[in-house]
């Protein structure tokens, strides 16, 4: 069976899409999917912040449980737009899966502010990417209008919030909202 494509809109601020994308690397190392993240910062600028709330939990543990991915509450709310470029330029290195990985686990399993510039330079070292490299990418928002580009289009086809997935094309894409237990997720995506 050939791999399905998959488009998956994300944050790294989302619970759900930390547990979603966990779910969808395993898929993707089996070879059941091929797959496309794009960037949707749930709380673009000048939007406020949600109030830390960790409401989710109880209905996430299991998820992430089924995963074997620690996972806590974090302490703050963070904007996310510097996350994303780091993902970016992570990938432009060939270390995209890594960061991600990375960016979700600093989050939701370490409490770090993945907003904050010397935390994704950090988690980049932690990669082997030079640290001055990854600072000026950074500083000058190399990525930046990727990310608008992508929230607009993802926006402008409907998708309202994180994660999203799209999977197959053409008339046969079948939309998946929010997250799952591994096994309904991956039947869902693959048509089964």
């Amino acid at each position: 069976m050939a791999a399905v494509p998959l488009v998956v809109f994300a944050d790294f601020a989302c619970p759900f899409s930390y547990v979603t994308e966990a779910a969808v690397r395993r898929m993707e190392a089996a070879g059941e999917v091929q797959v496309t993240r794009l960037a949707y910062e749930l709380h673009p600028a000048p939007a406020p912040l949600p109030a830390p709330d960790s409401g989710w939990m109880d209905a996430l543990r299991p998820l992430a449980d089924e995963l074997g991915l620690p996972l806590a509450a974090p302490a703050v709310a963070v904007r996310t737009r510097k996350a994303h470029e780091a993902a970016r330029f992570a990938e432009h290195k060939g270390v995209g899966e890594q960061m991600r990985e990375a960016l979700y686990r600093a989050y939701f399993a370490e409490g770090r502010d993945i907003g904050r510039i010397d935390v994704l330079v950090d988690l980049a070292a932690s990669l082997g990417l030079d640290v001055t490299e990854t600072k000026v990418v950074l500083d000058v928002d190399t990525a930046s209008s990727r990310i608008d580009a992508e929230r607009e289009a993802a926006v402008g086809a409907g998708v309202t919030g994180t994660p999203t997935l799209v999977a197959g094309t053409g008339d046969e894409a079948r939309w998946i909202v929010g997250a799952r237990p591994f096994a309904e997720l991956r039947a869902e995506i693959l048509g089964s």
